[in-house]
Formats: structure tokens, C-alpha cells, sequence
């Protein structure tokens, strides 16, 4: 107790009792401010919560006195039309809000699209039917099942004699088509039974290039040679000659019927 009533320590006493006064002061704000917002939280909802209600209060009736009836034409009372209206009132808002903000939207946006669009899409169609007009389809090409093939020329040969070959390719398709001839899709052979004398495909050149379009029936001509000896690859000649005997010419066009032409080299 006399540790509490006289303090003890390196400083002096004054300073403890000073120390000891700020806490006991902050400690009593403290509980002032707790106090007054308790005081104030309570004032304010029982405010909120319980307003006042008036009582309706009747007209006082002297003693003896009848009272007096309502008029028909009078109107109610300003309590009720007020009543109403308030109820009324709400629903009145909403709908002249809605109604400003559907004016305020801007018109016609959304059905210019669909027309926009409608009149874009004609325009293309239109422009796409008029190009196919300004550019016709060219002639097909012929199928090589339609072409008849002709291949004419000297029968009767001596070793070593040139001569040349007339070949055609006849359009019997019923139509107007176009024809092509080249080396990749056209091969002319000589033969001698089973011997391989000659072949356009050991040169490329001697099958010259042909794209015509050709009429229904129509032909497409041109001419080959034949040097008279074998042949070898890259166009080369071989040494041998060919012997007397029978030899066949053969026409063959990718895809249609070969023709043949006998020949006979005489000694």
C-alpha cells in the first residue's frame, strides 16, 4: 500500500503522480465518449422507428345536438385523395420514365442494318451475275475417249529410208471441245515384233505441241518423221539399221484407242 500512495523509483515522485493523472484522464474521455455515442444511437433510432402517429380525433358534439348528415356531392376527404394518388403515383413514374428513355434511343439505326445489308447483298449478286455474263466459259476439253485417231503414211519402205507420218485426231464428241497434244500425253513407236526400234519418247522434240479447238467431227492434223534407224535416248541415234522385214507404227494418245500403220522394208 505505501508503494501505491508513495511511489518508488530512479525518478521522482512528482513525475509519477503525473503519469499517473494523464492515465486516469484517458481513461475518463474514453469513458465520456463512450457514454454520449450510446446516448446519441439510442435518441436517433427510437426516433426512426416510432414517428409519430396521429390519432384521428372527431369533432366535439355539444350536449343535446343532432349531429349533421354528409352532403351527397361532397368529395372525400383530402386524406384519401392523397392516399390515392401516393399509390398511384409510383406506377405513373415508371411509366413516363420508360417512356423517356425510349425517346431518347435513337431511331431507325437498328433497321438501317438489315436494309444495308439486303441492298449489299443484291449489289454483289448483281455484279457477280454481270462478270459471268461479260466472261463466257471457254470450250471444254475433249475427253480422250471422244477422239477417233488416224495415222497414215508409206507402206512400203527401203533400210534406212526416211518418211513421214500424217496423224489426226478426230472430234466425235458432238460438241465444240479442245484438243491437246504434247509430249506427256502422245507417244508414236515403231516396231519389229517384239524389237523396239523407234519411240518419240526418246526425244521430246519430235512431238510438236498442239492446243487447238476443234467442232463437232472436226480434226486436228499434224506430221512426224521417222529417220529410217533406232533410236536411243536424248535423241541419239543407235548404229544399228534396221533389217528387212515387217514393222508396225503405232499411234497412242493418253486415254483414247491406238492406231497402227504395217509397214514393210524391202532388201
Amino acid at each position: 500500500m505505501s508503494g501505491v500512495l508513495h511511489p518508488v523509483g530512479p525518478e521522482s515522485e512528482e513525475t509519477y503522480w503525473l503519469r499517473r493523472a494523464m492515465v486516469a484522464g484517458a481513461a475518463l474521455l474514453l469513458v465520456i465518449l463512450v457514454v454520449a455515442l450510446f446516448v446519441n444511437s439510442t435518441s436517433t433510432g427510437s426516433a426512426v422507428a416510432t414517428p409519430a402517429t396521429p390519432s384521428p380525433t372527431s369533432p366535439a358534439t355539444e350536449p343535446g345536438a343532432t349531429p349533421s348528415a354528409v352532403p351527397s356531392g361532397v368529395s372525400p376527404s383530402p386524406s384519401a385523395s392523397a392516399s390515392a394518388s401516393a399509390s398511384a403515383s409510383p406506377s405513373t413514374s415508371a411509366a413516363s420514365t420508360s417512356s423517356a428513355e425510349a425517346s431518347s434511343k435513337p431511331a431507325g439505326k437498328a433497321s438501317s442494318k438489315p436494309s444495308d445489308k439486303a441492298s449489299s447483298t443484291s449489289a454483289d449478286k448483281a455484279s457477280g451475275e454481270s462478270s459471268k455474263k461479260a466472261t463466257p466459259a471457254g470450250p471444254v476439253t475433249c475427253s480422250p475417249a471422244k477422239l477417233r485417231a488416224t495415222l497414215t503414211g508409206d507402206q512400203r519402205l527401203k533400210p534406212e529410208e526416211k518418211t513421214t507420218f500424217t496423224l489426226s485426231l478426230i472430234n466425235g464428241s458432238g460438241a465444240s471441245c479442245r484438243v491437246s497434244v504434247s509430249p506427256k500425253n502422245f507417244e508414236l513407236t515403231i516396231y519389229s515384233g517384239s524389237d523396239r526400234i523407234w519411240s518419240s519418247d526418246d526425244c521430246a522434240t519430235a512431238v510438236r505441241p498442239i492446243t487447238e479447238k476443234i467442232a463437232a467431227e472436226d480434226a486436228v492434223t499434224w506430221s512426224m518423221a521417222w529417220n529410217g534407224r533406232r533410236s536411243a535416248a536424248d535423241c541419239k541415234v543407235r548404229p544399228e539399221i534396221p533389217r528387212p522385214g515387217t514393222y508396225v507404227a503405232t499411234a497412242q494418245l493418253e486415254g483414247a484407242d491406238p492406231v497402227q500403220l504395217r509397214m514393210i522394208l524391202r532388201g
